[in-house]
């Protein structure tokens, strides 16, 4: 294999390597697409059954929603996502922890 037969064929892996980088790139930003939304779905459906189900007598109506609240941002922040009040809420954290998440949790209301 002569020098040019040799550099055409890295010229054509770099291409091929590049590719298959740029269609993982896609596949990762649609797979975190369909998280987020399967994050929403189970919520609302959450949402749904507690609706239907109607309100147990045994919980007190005020602390309920304020746990239940606590419990859905909770469920977000363990599945990833920002929940602080800032221009990432809903984004991805990718796997990182947050501070300003981390306190709104941990705020006794």
């Amino acid at each position: 294999m002569n020098r040019d037969e040799l550099f055409n064929a890295l010229t054509k892996l770099e291409k091929q390597l590049n590719s298959a980088n740029e269609s993982f790139e896609s596949l990762k930003e649609l797979t975190v697409a369909l998280v987020e939304e399967n994050v929403a779905l189970k919520l609302e459906n959450d949402n749904l059954q507690r609706f239907i189900q109607g309100p147990k007598e045994e919980e007190p109506k005020k602390n309920n929603k304020v746990l239940q609240s606590k419990d859905n941002l909770a469920m977000l922040y363990a599945e990833g996502f920002h929940i602080c009040p800032t221009d990432l809420f809903g984004k991805h954290r990718g796997g990182g922890d947050c501070i300003f998440c981390l306190s709104l949790l941990s705020d006794k209301e």
